[in-house]
């Protein structure tokens, strides 16, 4: 596959991904402010716990979807013949970890890259996200839990 389209499908994955990414985000903080007016689920130890475990699975579980989309797409582009070796592939590379031993082929090597930069930036989001959350538990204008 030529340079140019490795740059159009990557650029194309990547906007793909983080709308996916920020829509989730977006729902999880509209229900995590739900649970806040109807429930005041960060004014004990036990809600603050259950909103952040509750945050965290639901991250995992955007990261991990987002894995099993790129998984497919090398599949769907040949490059593997199962999805276990794609999976394997996408998320050392999604989270940079990057073991080398299963590659992509030279034809689409460069798409590799691209699931990468996207991993360190949906990442980047998940954390800024948890931070955001944990910012606004302990700030002194909330009651929440300490």
């Amino acid at each position: 596959m030529m340079f140019g389209n490795q740059l159009i499908y990557g650029t194309g994955l990547i906007i793909v991904m983080v709308i996916f990414h920020v829509i989730i985000l977006m729902w999880l903080a509209a229900i995590l402010k739900r649970w806040e007016i109807s429930y005041q689920i960060f004014d004990s130890t036990f809600g603050t716990m259950l909103a952040f475990g509750f945050s965290v699975f639901i991250i995992i579980g955007i990261h991990t979807a987002e894995a099993w989309f790129w998984s497919y797409i090398y599949v769907a582009l040949g490059e593997f013949s199962g999805i276990q070796d794609a999976l394997y592939f996408s998320v050392a590379t999604s989270t940079t970890l990057g073991y080398g031993d299963v590659v992509l082929s030279e034809q689409w090597r460069l798409l590799g890259s691209f699931e990468a930069m996207g991993g360190l930036l949906l990442f980047g989001a998940s954390t800024a996200f948890l931070v955001g959350l944990m910012r606004y538990v302990f700030s002194d204008t909330n009651s929440g839990a300490r």
